[in-house]
């Protein structure tokens, strides 16, 4: 079985994780929500019984409730009246004090209660019913100058904010005491929090893992891919190897001048289509057709087969299926001059040299007795090759 050698890019099947990631990362859902508040800017001012001044301060302390129009209110501040005591103005009878200067009455007023005790729906709606112009909620002492989001949904268009339980706490003791305090609300900074919702958390978390799992199963298949291939590598080395000895004990011949008159088929060589010339090195297969020594080795070591009649010539050696160890196993005994001489046929181009070389008059029982001795000098040639180690470097030696 051939292996194909793996690509070298595990770094790019890591792309397909990281575009995992990606699309968690952008899913729907995969940012959280958006969370958009403002901030309030509470301004408040009074008159000091004891110095009979005016003491104003403003800070931008607040924070506007989810449901509440983000803009400004002024009113004098009430804060729930109940002989029990009952800051937080959760009780649907709940009546709030509103200390006023002068007596007068029907003046806007904003309502001053404490975090607790029922739903900021509840608190919005019983101040509401009082004709409340906007409504002011102090966090609970725990928080300190902290203040939260508030959801109270369904109460109309009543502005509600929420400031810290100091500042609170300071302007109810102030009306506790009948002082007329004055609170102006204002629009203050707008602010954006974006967080990742827990849904969004566990999205991310098995996009991460699931995207280590492929990482560490291509790394585990690239390594089991590569190994499989360098072994195959060695095996077919090794073969190429057995093989290569097998067709160095083929017959090697070198084209001399004055061998023709011989009945033979092939002018040319299969492989290479270029005509045999004199001093050729040629390639004698068991099927008895012929090539170039150069054209036809690399063929046999990749195919096995002669081109022309797709003889095994492997198997045609005496070497059934892969061949094996090649030294232990018995050469094929090189055939007799006579008998190549009766198989295997050239028809050469005739040049000049050999022309004037040749003796001028020659009787047809003299040149017989020449061919037999030329090819019984080429049988004795390919079996000195052969017991030489049939190297290809001693395949290919002098030219004679």
């Amino acid at each position: 079985m051939a292996w194909r050698r793996p690509e070298a890019g595990v770094g790019a099947r890591g792309g397909l994780a990281l575009a995992l990631l990606a699309l968690a990362l952008c899913a729907p859902g995969a940012r959280g929500r958006a969370l958009e508040w403002f901030s309030a800017v509470v301004s408040i001012e009074y008159v000091d019984p004891q110095t009979n001044l005016t003491v104003w301060s403003v800070s931008e302390s607040g924070r506007f409730g989810d449901s509440s129009p983000k803009e400004g209110a002024q009113g004098l501040v009430g804060v729930p009246w109940a002989p029990g005591g009952d800051p937080e103005g959760c009780a649907p009878d709940t009546r709030f004090f509103v200390p006023e200067p002068g007596g007068r009455g029907a003046a806007p007023w904003v309502a001053l209660v404490a975090r607790g005790g029922c739903t900021f729906k509840d608190k919005v709606l019983v101040a509401a019913r009082r004709n409340a112009s906007a409504v002011v909620l102090y966090n609970e002492e725990r928080y300190g100058n902290l203040t939260m989001p508030m959801s109270h949904a369904g109460t109309g268009n009543i502005v509600v904010i929420m400031i810290s339980y100091p500042k609170g706490r300071e302007i109810l003791e102030l009306v506790q005491k009948g002082i007329p305090v004055t609170m102006t609300i204002g629009v203050g900074t707008r602010h954006v929090q974006e967080f990742i919702s827990g849904q969004s958390v566990v999205f991310v978390a098995i996009a991460f893992i699931t995207m280590m799992i492929i990482s560490l199963a291509w790394l585990i298949f690239y390594y089991i891919q590569r190994f499989l291939y360098t072994g195959s590598q060695i095996g077919s080395q090794s073969h190429r190897k057995e093989t290569k000895k097998v067709i160095g004990q083929l017959l090697l011949h070198t084209v001399k001048h004055g061998e023709k008159g011989i009945d033979v088929d092939a002018e040319n060589c299969a492989v290479c289509i270029e005509n045999f010339k004199v001093k050729d090195i040629i390639r004698i297969l068991p099927c008895k057709h012929i090539f170039h020594r150069i054209c036809i080795d690399p063929w046999l070591l990749d195919h096995r087969t002669c081109p022309m009649c797709k003889l095994d010539v492997i198997k045609a050696l005496g070497y059934w299926g892969e061949p094996g160890d090649v030294q232990d196993m018995p050469a094929p005994e090189s055939p007799s001059g006579r008998d190549l001489a009766a198989n295997l046929s050239l028809t050469l181009p005739e040049d000049d040299g050999s022309d004037e070389s040749s003796p001028p008059s020659a009787s047809p029982a003299e040149s017989e007795p020449q061919c037999d001795a030329s090819f019984k000098g080429d049988a004795g040639e390919n079996t000195a090759l052969l017991e030489a180690g049939r190297s290809d470097s001693r395949h290919g030696g002098p030219i004679s």
